[in-house]
């Protein structure tokens, strides 16, 4: 990259050539007036205020953004064009305050514009906005448009006293002379802009592989993000809208390259994304459905870990709207290497690696040829369930939610079913509760945060049940329960609770016995023994 500057003379210049432009990817004109104002100030009083990042390119990108409220025209076709990747708003800021030349977009709000030099100014920021642009006093007053505009300069200066004109004329002077830090790189290598991009990610500036894709041409009949867009609308309810756009590239990446890596994207004709689109599409809607009905997962919240949902989607993608059902045995190698991914926490830390291993072998499976997945370690015991705390951000927790649901749990008190899809599709903790009551054990002074919240003191409860129990110890509120001992047991074996637990109060006693249940239960899902629990 070679360092140079810009004079703000010559950079208003390249802006309403069209030369400088804004990629669509670029969030809007952001900055407040006074973020703006001393900006300006900066720049009047020589103060460092960062370097501009242009990417120089003979590619035009197929969308692009206004730059502010203004409209920029069109660049002459033979020659490069100056993408600016990092300083949109300080560029915006400098043309908006300077220019003459653009006229802003209907109903933009261009208030902002108005700055003004106070003259004779005792402030430190010497600068004022104005609403009304043309109500001033002149003898206080300067207006910054008029800077690089010779006539209206000349103009505003030939009656003031010497001082006041001398004010102008530094002023002038120091704009004039003012440059602004560019650091200019030249490349059409896709991947190594897309790994500038990201080094500007990580400084806080929102940007993705997704909208990368997005601005090069692509056809002019199919706009990737746009159709990422409808169909992340379409996945709203299975909450889509807060995860954003990287897991559908994920997703899309794991069906057209057989990895969860979108990386590789780059160096991809966009043909080969949009002629399998519709089979993604199929993918991600076979995958969610799966999770629904075998797993319960109603809710992206409880996907124990994201790069789940690309393997799922490589294995139901398909040229046809309505692919072959799984075999029952492929349905079993399916569920075991879910619960084993979960359990092992095998992606949560990333995981790019292991989630490109668990592809080809879907791939394998799928095509009915030997295969490895799931055939991983994974370490069981009831250390799980005692030493993991209860907190809905975590794969333990989750991955716990699910292994409850898996008991189609029935309410404590009333004996009838908890509504899984209402309780699982809101994701949040005030549908699970202690068993033996947060207040009852605290009030013990005998056990510590870790041991109250931990898994094997939760399971799902009705919020009415719930509020019956309050802190009652478990032998209390056991008279609330049926008292038919078969349809009590029957109860408490859907939360995967010893019968004793309602009996002596014995919380160490209790949590012993439900952490085996528990991981007998997890051991039976991840095919590590045979039979129901």
């Amino acid at each position: 990259m070679a360092e140079t500057y810009y004079f703000i003379k010559d950079l208003i210049s390249d802006v309403e050539r069209g030369k400088v432009r804004i990629p669509s990817f670029q969030r809007g004109f952001v900055w407040d007036l006074d973020r703006i104002r001393f900006f300006i100030d900066s720049i009047y009083k020589g103060f460092p205020f960062g370097s501009v990042l242009i990417w120089r390119t003979i590619t035009r990108l197929r969308t692009e953004r206004n730059l502010g409220p203004y409209k920029l025209g069109e660049n002459n076709s033979n020659y490069p064009i100056d993408y600016v990747l990092d300083g949109q708003q300080r560029i915006t800021s400098i043309f908006g305050i300077f220019q003459n030349s653009l006229t802003a977009e209907d109903s933009e709000n261009t208030a902002w514009t108005n700055l003004f030099f106070e003259l004779n100014s005792e402030e430190s920021v010497p600068f004022r906005h104005l609403e009304d642009s043309t109500n001033y006093d002149p003898t206080k007053l300067f207006p910054l448009k008029y800077v690089f505009d010779s006539p209206n300069y000349r103009k505003t200066t030939r009656n003031l006293d010497e001082n006041l004109a001398q004010q102008i004329d530094e002023l002038v002077d120091r704009f004039t002379k003012a440059r602004i830090p560019v650091e200019r790189f030249e490349s059409e290598e896709p991947k190594y802009v897309a790994t500038v991009f990201e080094r500007i990610n990580r400084q806080g500036v929102e940007l993705d592989t997704l909208q990368l894709l997005s601005v090069w041409n692509w056809s002019e009949d199919f706009d990737l993000q746009e159709n990422f867009r409808t169909l992340a609308e379409e996945l709203e309810p299975f909450g889509f809208k807060e995860v954003g756009s990287d897991l559908l590239l994920k997703c899309c990446s794991a069906v057209v390259m057989n990895s969860a890596n979108p990386e590789g994207f780059m160096e991809l004709a966009g043909s080969e994304v949009r002629d399998k689109f519709e089979e993604i599409r199929t993918g991600i809607f076979g995958a969610i459905d799966f999770l629904k009905k075998d797993l319960n997962v109603f809710s992206l919240k409880l996907l124990p870990m994201e790069n789940i949902l690309p393997v799922l989607t490589s294995l139901f993608a398909s040229s046809r709207k309505q692919r072959d059902p799984f075999s029952s045995e492929q349905n079993e190698v399916i569920m075991k290497w879910f619960w084993r991914a979960c359990f092992s926490q095998r992606y949560a830390r990333g995981g790019a690696k292991s989630t490109d291993i668990d592809l080809e072998e879907a791939q394998n499976l799928k095509a009915g040829k030997t295969h490895k997945l799931g055939d991983f370690d994974v370490c069981l015991d009831t250390d799980f369930f005692l030493k993991n705390s209860f907190r809905m951000s975590t794969v333990a927790t989750t991955t716990f939610i699910l292994l409850l649901a898996q008991g189609e749990p029935l309410n404590f008190i009333g004996g009838t079913k908890v509504s899984l899809e209402d309780v699982l599709s809101k994701g949040n903790r005030k549908e699970f509760h202690h068993i033996f009551p947060k207040g009852y054990l605290v009030k013990l002074n005998k056990y510590q945060d870790n041991q109250i919240n931990c898994l094997s003191n939760f399971s799902l409860l009705a919020r009415s049940d719930n509020n019956k129990i309050k802190n009652q110890p478990p032998s209390q509120y056991r008279t609330l329960m049926s008292s038919d001992l078969k349809k009590f047991n029957e109860i408490i074996a859907t939360h995967f609770c010893p019968a004793n637990s309602f009996t002596d109060d014995d919380y160490d006693k209790f949590l012993a016995s439900r952490s085996e249940f528990l991981c007998k239960k997890a051991k039976e899902l991840c095919k590590l023994i045979e039979g129901p629990i």
